[in-house]
C-alpha cells in the first residue's frame, strides 16, 4: 500500500503573479520511480494548500490520476487535502484531460509534454523521476522554458526524499 511521508521541503515559497512578470517554473529531480513522484507531489500540494493557493496536477493518464487521488486520501488522516479528480473549480484538481478549468495558480505538471496553457500558471512545477524516456522529455521542457526566458529553479531531491 501506498505511504505518505512526512518531508521538510524549505524551497517551496512563491508569491502570486502580477499580470506583467513570466511563469515561474521550478524542477524536482527525484532518484526514485514514479510512486516517489506522487509522495512529493502530496507534499507540494499540502504546502501550496496552506498558502490559499490552488493545484492543477496534470497526469499523464487516468491510471496516475486514481493513484494520486488514493496518495492523497492515504497521506495523513489530519491533514485531508480538498480535491477532486478532473478539471473542475474545486481547490486541488487531479486530472489528464487537456484543458487547466478555472486554475491559474499552480500546475504540477506529471505528463512529458508541456501544456499550451502553462503561462497562465503563476507557478508550473515539472517532477523528474528515474524513467530514462521520461527524463529525456523533462530535460527538453527544461530547454524551452530557458530558450523563452522564464524563470527557472532547480531543486536536486535525490537521495533526500525517501519513500
Amino acid at each position: 500500500m501506498f505511504e505518505a511521508k512526512q518531508l521538510k521541503i524549505n524551497c517551496f515559497r512563491w508569491t502570486p503573479k502580477a499580470d506583467e512578470t513570466l511563469t515561474n517554473i521550478s524542477f524536482y529531480k527525484l532518484a526514485g520511480d514514479q510512486n516517489l513522484a506522487l509522495t512529493l507531489i502530496c507534499q507540494l500540494v499540502k504546502k501550496a494548500h496552506k498558502q490559499d493557493q490552488q493545484v492543477l496536477c496534470l497526469m499523464p493518464g487516468e491510471s496516475e490520476v486514481i493513484s494520486l487521488d488514493k496518495a492523497m486520501w492515504a497521506s495523513e488522516p489530519s491533514s485531508f487535502l480538498p480535491h477532486g479528480t478532473g478539471a473542475e473549480s474545486s481547490p486541488i484538481a487531479v486530472s489528464c484531460d487537456a484543458e487547466p478549468g478555472d486554475h491559474h495558480q499552480v500546475l504540477i505538471n506529471l505528463q512529458p509534454e508541456i501544456p499550451t496553457w502553462f503561462s497562465r500558471f503563476d507557478r508550473v512545477i515539472e517532477i523528474i523521476y528515474q524513467d530514462s524516456n521520461y527524463e529525456q522529455s523533462k530535460r527538453d521542457n527544461f530547454v524551452f522554458y530557458k530558450e523563452r526566458g522564464y524563470p527557472i529553479s532547480y531543486h536536486d531531491l535525490t537521495g533526500k526524499f525517501k519513500p
